[in-house]
């Protein structure tokens, strides 16, 4: 059984990845110290580590064959954190796997917003198209991903998530819980669309990239087939959560004084705020869409694009978990 060592693995996607790929790997789980482990499996192999210590790490990975890298800030305050954990780590990552005989295949979990926007609904983004990063995080990501281009010396395979949703995720629950308070909110009077994915259905693709030659030294957009507008998307939650909403249109003019509130009361937390400067960037956009040709194509991949379904099972799983 190959042996597979997932960093991250206690977040959303790591937890899931851990979950799934162990039916057919020997999954190592590496968490940083003081980590919430809540969603990884009970059963699984969890190494804690410290990233400034990469001696250690690489004596962690003698013996893995496969390296998922998945560990990464999606929301900073600074330019610097997003620097020192998104594309720091992933160059100390690189450097390993570069020197680690047992080490073949580098994967690396990046984002949608490595690439940027697309222009229209007509024209969703491709693979080759140039990176037009519009925030610290997807610029991080992107810059990540050039490091594992340029140094990386033996086959690795970049994943372009875009908006994944699951059991497990916080981003997509604060939708949730707006809606069972009966409000939706919308930024900008203009449709703006959206592609998503199960968070299942990224883990596949991910899945299919390993030890697979085909996916060797490729980038791939993970994504369902349909374009989703905010309405759609919205209309899909309250239905199945049998509830009303009020859609609340928030002028576009308001989102920046909305994000600096935001960011002043954050002077007194560490953690940075949920609506930011950075965030409103990516908010304004219409059109966060990419054609998964490319990955359905060379992994003989069809995604469930069952919306409904999923979102529905992913509300079971809040409810159950009492996060709503």
């Amino acid at each position: 059984m190959k042996k597979i060592a997932i960093t991250g693995s206690n977040g959303f996607i790591g937890s899931t990845l851990t979950r799934i790929l162990k039916k057919n790997y020997d999954v190592i789980s590496l968490v940083r110290y003081g980590s919430n482990i809540e969603l990884l499996p009970e059963d699984s192999t969890i190494v804690y580590i410290d990233y400034h210590k990469p001696d250690k790490i690489a004596e962690i990975l003698k013996d893995v064959e496969i390296l998922i890298h998945t560990a990464a800030l999606t929301r900073a305050k600074t330019w610097q954190q997003f620097k020192k954990i998104n594309i720091d780590l992933t160059e100390k990552l690189v450097d390993i796997f570069n020197d680690t005989e047992s080490l073949k295949q580098f994967v690396f979990i990046s984002s949608q917003a490595a690439s940027g926007p697309a222009q229209s609904k007509t024209t969703p983004k491709i693979e080759s198209d140039k990176c037009e990063p519009i925030s610290m995080y997807g610029r991080s990501k992107f810059l990540a991903e050039n490091i594992i281009k340029e140094k990386a010396n033996k086959p690795w395979t970049i994943i372009r998530p875009v908006a994944v949703f699951g059991p497990g995720d916080k981003d997509f629950l604060q939708y949730f819980k707006l809606m069972k308070s009966h409000l939706a909110f919308i930024t900008g009077f203009k449709k703006k669309y959206i592609n998503l994915i199960y968070v299942d259905d990224l883990v596949e693709i991910t899945s299919k990239t390993l030890v697979n030659e085909k996916a060797y030294n490729q980038i791939l957009f993970a994504s369902n087939s349909e374009a989703y507008s905010l309405e759609n998307f919205i209309q899909n939650l309250g239905s199945f959560m049998n509830t009303y909403f009020i859609t609340i249109h928030v002028p576009e003019i308001l989102l920046y004084p909305i994000a600096l509130i935001g960011e002043f009361f954050s002077i007194f937390s560490k953690k940075p705020p949920i609506i930011n400067r950075e965030k409103i960037k990516e908010f304004k956009e219409r059109y966060w869409l990419v054609n998964n040709e490319k990955a359905n194509k060379l992994l003989d991949f069809k995604p469930s694009d069952n919306i409904v379904q999923n979102l529905q099972t992913t509300y079971n799983w809040y409810k159950e978990k009492k996060w709503i």
